[in-house]
């Protein structure tokens, strides 16, 4: 019985993690680092106690503690509003809030001995970026700069992790990069072309899809420095996707009275390059008992590269409609690079029963100057909470609710402004709520390898990760 159920929880797992309709709300740009329960219950500290399978994803060093073969799925349910007003001419705007699901899966092989206890395997796919917004499309903060806004993403990362001593260990691995539908929907300016002969046209609209590929590679190292302390460390490359796709006009409108075709629509092929940062973790923890310890997390992310989006349209065959593809394909970003700092605690109640919590500040890399409702980011505070429980010997449960202010921000810039373009600025007062929920389901079987070798290997219960204590001491 027990064996139909994990064999129906997999399956189950396998299903929800590879569902098609993955995507993400914007988190440090529009940086998703949603893994797991344990590590969102925490506010993103882990990279110095990576004792779960997702540890893949944010240090993948921690697996050579993992026992056994592990199977982890974890369902993230993210929600974000933004809230603009604008006191000079006192109209305000809402985005729409959706409940938007990002699955991830991670699976972990330690032989333990049969491998000298010194090497361990995994591969894990996650969605580490992505964005999903949506406005009005009457509205003007969102009309010209798109009324809906998407990434859509996911990465499959293979692993090998190598234990060097008792006390260090250093692996990581290729990152495949799969973006299927990178976005938006616009208002087309006509107004653009016709304004200057002294006639008003109606906006069309044009809908972009592009999608493309490319490799990247992550790294983690783990060091037990003494008894009590450990340092962690965490880095993900840098990555430029090449994506290409389709660009869908509808009524763009070059009136007869100045030589055109009228209303009109037309499709054409678009390209682009999506900038993916470079990132770097540093981490401290601290374990003053076996049932509690602490942690400190710094992040650096490179945002600074991310300084242009520019989409290139293939030739039209108008003059007209090539003019205004140009123009609004053209959008400087001269982002800024970012930090944040993650604080973690954790304490084991019982041999079954953990419980969690964190806050994280963020250091915004959007520029007032180029700041758009499409990534509408400011600096923030984040709380979260959260729990795991040890259903069985093979089945673990965690939950987390996270929840994330954003400082409210004035501003007062260029973007989408234009002589022929009424009602354009995305100037005013924006301020965003942001909020998750996690639920994880980890099955393992910690013994596997060591019942081969002839032994059984004792599992620790308690202490509320891997053992920290450093054999050398």
């Amino acid at each position: 019985m027990m064996k139909k159920f994990f064999t129906l929880m997999i399956v189950i797992c396998f299903i929800a993690s590879f569902s098609p309709s993955a995507f993400a709300v914007g988190s440090g740009g529009f940086e998703n680092a949603s893994f797991s329960a344990k590590q969102l219950s925490m506010s993103g500290a882990g990279t110095a106690t990576p004792d779960e399978p997702a540890a893949i994803s944010y240090n993948p060093a921690g697996i050579t503690d993992v026992p056994g073969i592990q199977f982890q799925s974890n369902a993230n349910f993210l929600s974000l509003f933004t809230f603009q007003h604008n006191d000079a001419t006192g109209s305000s705007t809402r985005s729409s809030g959706t409940l938007n699901f990002v699955p991830t899966a991670y699976f972990t092989i330690n032989p333990g001995e049969l491998l000298g206890n010194r090497v361990a395997f995994g591969v894990g796919t996650d969605s580490p970026f992505g964005l999903m917004n949506k406005y009005d499309s009457t509205s003007p903060i969102a009309h010209y700069t798109g009324w809906r806004n998407w990434i859509k993403m996911f990465t499959i990362k293979p692993v090998m992790v190598v234990k060097v001593t008792d006390w260090f260990s250093i692996g990581g691995g290729p990152m495949w990069y799969r973006v299927y539908d990178f976005g938006g929907i616009q208002g087309y300016p006509n107004n653009l072309i016709t304004a200057p002969f002294g006639i008003t046209t109606p906006d069309g609209q044009i809908r972009l899809n592009l999608s493309g590929q490319q490799w990247g590679w992550h790294m983690g190292a783990l060091l037990k420095i003494k008894e009590k302390h450990r340092l962690g460390f965490y880095f993900r490359s840098p990555v430029v996707v090449p994506v290409r796709g389709r660009a869908k006009v509808e009524n763009a409108n070059l009136p007869a009275v100045l030589g055109g075709p009228g209303a009109h629509n037309f499709e054409t092929g678009v390209h682009s390059k999506l900038t993916l940062p470079m990132n770097m973790t540093w981490a401290y923890a601290f374990q003053p008992t076996e049932r509690t310890h602490y942690e400190i997390d710094f992040g650096y992310t490179r945002w600074g590269t991310h300084d242009r989006l520019f989409f290139s349209a293939d030739p039209t065959g108008s003059a007209a409609d090539d003019a205004i593809l140009n123009a609004i394909g053209q959008a400087d970003k001269d982002w800024n690079d970012s930090f944040s700092l993650h604080l973690g605690a954790s304490h084991k109640f019982t041999k079954k029963l953990t419980g969690r919590c964190g806050t994280l500040f963020y250091w915004t890399p959007v520029p007032e100057t180029s700041f758009s409702p499409a990534v509408p980011d400011s600096n923030r505070l984040s709380f979260s909470v959260g729990a795991g429980y040890k259903l069985s010997k093979h089945v673990t449960v965690d939950a987390s609710y996270y929840t994330m202010f954003y400082f409210q921000r004035k501003i007062n810039n260029t973007v989408a402004e234009n002589p022929a373009l009424l009602n354009s600025s995305v100037d005013g007062k924006y301020s965003s709520f942001m909020q998750a929920f996690t639920v994880s389901l980890t099955v393992k079987w910690d013994d596997v390898f060591s019942k081969k070798c002839g032994k059984k290997e004792p599992v620790k219960d308690t202490g509320p990760s891997i053992d920290i204590n450093s054999p050398a001491q």
